[in-house]
């Protein structure tokens, strides 16, 4: 991977993207930069990973027009106050991922623009909280122009007496003809004293569109455990393999080996 290092500039930290395709890392820990600012370049093709920062931080990301990649960003550090906006401008095709595996408490905000015609944006987010972790992720898009497309799919486990709330919404506004929003959340809770909550919004303010969204907060199946318990696992084993299965697909997003292994192991180990 390629790191970026931040440069100054009238008050804002600007990395701009240039049409070279590869894999770059964006460390926020490695700063202590409050507002920072990605500027990807028009066709551009990138492949970016964010690591979150030891304080609490705020990015920008501005993609230009034609601009097609992945987004992947590791919750690495305790923090969790994080907040990402983005502005996709026209026919820009974002697939984000976003892994949550290691203790904290905070609040992460992701909020998207759909400013440009048939931009497309595909969002995915997979977390875990145990121990006395406090986690809340709220993710917004709101479309801004015709045809554009966005859709959330958050993942979550909550264990010990932890607690995880996702918030989406989705806002389409007037004018925005033949835009589509669409979410679904889910959570898994493990134990009496923890608490995970979904909270869906939908915003229309325009007729010829496709909007929908699900929720679903549940405790762990007894059976799945008791049958785990049965073939020589213990609970805590069999806890562990049944997060192992509910979180690990988001490990298939990011395209470092090295880190695809991190945050494989965090799993596994329920950090």
């Amino acid at each position: 991977m390629t790191r970026l290092n931040l440069q100054h500039s009238h008050g804002v930290y600007h990395v701009p993207f240039t049409k070279e395709q590869g894999l770059y890392l964006l460390d926020l820990s490695l700063s202590d930069l409050g507002n920072s600012m990605l500027v990807i370049a028009p066709d551009a093709q990138f492949d970016l990973v964010i690591i979150n920062g030891l304080v609490e931080q705020k990015l920008s990301i501005e993609f230009a027009d034609n601009s097609v990649g992945k987004l992947q960003v590791a919750m690495m550090h305790p923090n969790k106050n994080l907040t990402i906006e983005g502005v996709m401008n026209a026919y820009v095709q974002v697939e984000a991922a976003m892994a949550d595996f290691t203790n904290g408490k905070g609040k992460v905000v992701v909020n998207f623009d759909l400013v440009g015609r048939e931009s497309h944006l595909e969002w995915r987010t997979a977390a875990l909280s145990s121990a006395d972790d406090r986690k809340y992720y709220s993710v917004s898009f709101t479309h801004k122009n015709f045809n554009t497309y966005a859709n959330m799919t958050n993942y979550g486990v909550t264990e010990g007496r932890s607690s995880l709330q996702f918030t989406g919404t989705g806002y389409i506004i007037n004018g925005a003809k033949y835009s589509k929003t669409h979410q679904s959340a889910k959570i898994m809770v493990f134990d009496k004293h923890c608490l995970g909550r979904a909270d869906p919004v939908l915003k229309i303010d325009e007729n010829e569109v496709e909007a929908s969204h699900a929720a679903t907060v549940g405790k762990v199946n007894d059976e799945h455990l008791f049958y785990l318990c049965s073939r020589g696992l213990t609970k805590q084993e069999a806890k562990r393999l049944i997060t192992l299965g509910y979180l690990n697909p988001i490990i298939d997003y990011f395209t470092d080996d090295s880190l695809k292994e991190k945050l494989s192991a965090q799993i596994a180990v329920g950090r």
